[in-house]
């Protein structure tokens, strides 16, 4: 994309002349551009913002033909060579490319004089060097298990090569089991990192930095098990590289599930603020999470997939066919403080999203429009959406207007139907262009935060002779109560409060474009 010429008015520039594949072209570098031009016709002209430059580095034309691991290879970071010597370096950049991901590119440049070369790579680097948004030390969890336990060879193949190649030092730690990560952020030195980033699915994200809140609360003797504590913000950026089932996290934040693309966000370093919601029961505190918090349906998946696990990423599929075909309902009462506009009303969480920015600015209250509302009845699936929830089986997501900065949570209500319904329900979220909005049967609110009581719970404060009237039979079936899916993990706790804290996490994306608006379809058929 050509970006427009920087002011070269006002301000001096380093200019100089270098061949790039063959052609003499003119090299600028003014108030963060990069302007190369070649110097006979045909005229071609490029503009590069240095925040798009990863590194630059001594080498050859021939490393940039190679693979990323072994190119990097053959890159040698500047102060290991003797600039006397070199007269080529190589330019590394990313630029954005179709469906939100990211590449890495290369331009290969040449000088006679060496001296020449070496105060270019300086120059590049030392203005990336005072770039403050780059991580200079990140701390890294590998989850070899998560997904279709490609974790390490992620690592290996290309989180790896892209940290060595822009000199970001990274200390890395495999998980061995649960709570490893929450264990490890809980005794290690974290001060001399600038953020934390897992590779891994939304589970292993949802351990990094439940482990770094909890970790910040001990060392400001903060109390999580009080419902009203504001959670305390982490020091540290986080970032998520995909290396699990859904990867719905990575998805919402990038666009896309690209390990490229995610890794490049971690270098920009550029930095976007996450809404999490607090879970707990009876004054204790019983997970932070980020994505989504389901009851029913997809708790009922979670749990009974568990049985399954030697089947990888197909048991979900396999639990949630079972789970469909028996249609169970919940009873519940949900009470939402609730906000009046509809989520269908906004715009979609993108870059630059001025919902999210606009919250960023201003201090978290409540405004005085947000009113509690009450819900009963019997539910199929009660979810609390924090982000768009959308991955690759349901590019729309649960909800596609759900701001990941907002303060808020989209709560999406589906109540107890037909097994017909269901299967309309899964079709929409299955879509790329409808939403389950309109569908009779779904409710959807946008809330800072709302209390879930299972008919369990309600039923404690029923008389021992309303129990008598309506029957065993009865009174069993009304009773009878499902778990939460957590971020990918189990709470057995139907009746939870939930509050959203705004924008607690500083995560690395740049976040993905506003999406291109598609023609007119003459496909008519509604389900």
């Amino acid at each position: 994309m050509q970006l427009p010429e920087p002011n070269c008015d006002d301000e001096p520039m380093l200019v100089t002349t270098v061949v790039i594949k063959r052609k003499r072209c003119w090299l600028r570098f003014h108030r963060g551009y990069l302007i190369w031009e070649t110097m006979k016709a045909p005229i071609a002209r490029w503009t590069l913002p240095l925040t798009d430059v990863l590194t630059a580095t001594y080498g050859n034309e021939a490393a940039t033909s190679l693979p990323l691991a072994e190119a990097c290879k053959e890159m040698q970071p500047a102060e290991q060579v003797v600039p006397a010597t070199s007269t080529t370096f190589v330019l590394h950049y990313a630029a954005r490319d179709t469906k939100n991901k990211w590449r890495r590119h290369e331009v290969v440049m040449s000088h006679d004089d060496p001296r020449q070369v070496a105060s270019w790579v300086k120059t590049i680097r030392n203005y990336l060097a005072k770039h403050a948004n780059r991580p200079r030390k990140i701390l890294f969890f590998v989850n070899p298990f998560g997904g279709k336990r490609k974790g390490f060879k992620i690592w290996e193949k290309t989180v790896q090569p892209l940290m060595n190649l822009v000199e970001i030092e990274s200390k890395v730690i495999v998980t061995q089991r649960p709570g490893h990560i929450e264990e490890v952020l809980m005794n290690c030195e974290l001060e001399s990192y600038q953020a934390a980033v897992c590779v891994g699915g939304d589970g292993t994200f949802a351990a990094l930095f439940n482990g770094l809140i909890l970790r910040t609360a001990r060392d400001r003797r903060i109390d999580l098990n009080d419902p009203a504590v504001e959670l305390p913000k982490p020091r540290l950026a986080v970032g998520v590289i995909p290396g699990g089932s859904t990867d719905t996290l990575a998805y919402s934040l990038h666009g896309s599930t690209d390990v490229e693309t995610a890794c490049i966000h971690v270098i920009f370093g550029d930095c976007s603020g996450l809404d999490v919601s607090s879970v707990h029961s009876e004054k204790q505190l019983l997970r932070i999470y980020a994505s989504i918090l389901s009851y029913g349906y997809l708790g009922d998946v979670l749990r009974d997939s568990e049985k399954f696990r030697w089947m990888g990423p197909q048991r979900y599929d396999y639990s949630g066919f079972k789970k469909i075909i028996a249609n169970k309902g919940y009873e519940g009462e949900i009470a939402l403080l609730s906000e009046t506009d509809h989520p269908s009303t906004c715009m979609k969480c993108t870059n630059n999203c001025n919902r999210c920015i606009e919250k960023s600015r201003t201090e978290d209250s409540q405004d005085k429009v947000s009113s509690w509302l009450t819900v009963r009845g019997k539910f199929f699936m009660v979810n609390g959406a924090n982000v768009s929830c959308a991955c690759s089986k349901s590019p729309m997501g649960f909800s596609p207007h759900c701001h990941i900065g907002d303060g808020c949570v989209d709560v999406i209500l589906v109540r107890h139907t037909s097994l017909l319904n269901n299967i309309r329900m899964l079709w929409r979220l299955s879509s790329k262009d409808k939403t389950l909005y309109d569908l009779p049967f779904v409710e959807v609110y946008r809330a800072r935060e709302f209390v879930f009581r299972a008919s369990d719970s309600l039923n404690l404060e029923s008389t021992a002779s309303t129990d008598c009237i309506v029957g065993t039979e009865s009174s069993v079936a009304r009773t009878a109560v499902s778990v939460w899916n957590c971020d990918g993990e189990v709470i057995d706790a139907p009746s939870v409060k939930i509050k959203v804290h705004c924008q607690l996490l500083k995560v690395l994306s740049r976040r993905m474009q506003v999406p291109p608006t598609d023609s007119p379809s003459c496909f008519c058929f509604r389900l």
